[in-house]
């Protein structure tokens, strides 16, 4: 895994790829933090969620990756391979932010049939890895790219 001050370097190159109006009332911006994020929902789980889209009444808008759920997720990932994940959670991130300036919630609902697909998998199936695979490649080639959740690769 490529330590934490790389990853940032490689966000910021990332971020530059994008167009300013992207920014617009990110006025949080986007925030590298150190620690993992365990879907709360999920308890005893290894789901990870690598990136949120947050909206604060009071501290606006923001987007948090979190370095410490994608270090137990693509560890073993090429640093090319962990660009593109990381490529992938921050657009998809910023589709949040963009669909949310814009009232619409297109990716929320896609989010939902993808957690949806994943439990309907998890029952159906004997072990919650199995049942992790299975929805994460149907999303994959369905073109789908869940990334702000994810589990370790194994």
């Amino acid at each position: 895994m490529v330590p934490i001050e790389k990853a940032e370097q490689i966000l910021a190159e990332l971020m530059d790829e994008l167009p300013d109006a992207f920014f617009q009332e990110l006025n949080g911006g986007v925030c590298l933090l150190p620690e993992a994020k365990q879907d709360p929902d999920f308890p005893g789980e290894d789901l990870y969620i690598l990136g949120e889209y947050c909206e604060d009444p009071y501290l606006g808008r923001s987007i948090v990756i979190y370095y410490g759920s994608i270090e137990p997720v693509c560890g073993d990932l090429s640093p090319l391979e962990l660009r593109r994940e990381l490529r992938d959670t921050l657009r998809h991130e910023f589709r949040h932010h963009v669909e949310a300036l814009a009232g619409e919630n297109g990716l929320d609902l896609e989010d939902e049939a993808w957690l949806a697909d994943y439990l309907e998998e998890m029952q159906a199936h004997k072990t919650p890895e199995e049942s992790r695979q299975r929805a994460y490649k149907k999303g994959r080639s369905e073109g789908k790219h869940f990334h702000w959740w994810s589990w370790p690769h194994k």
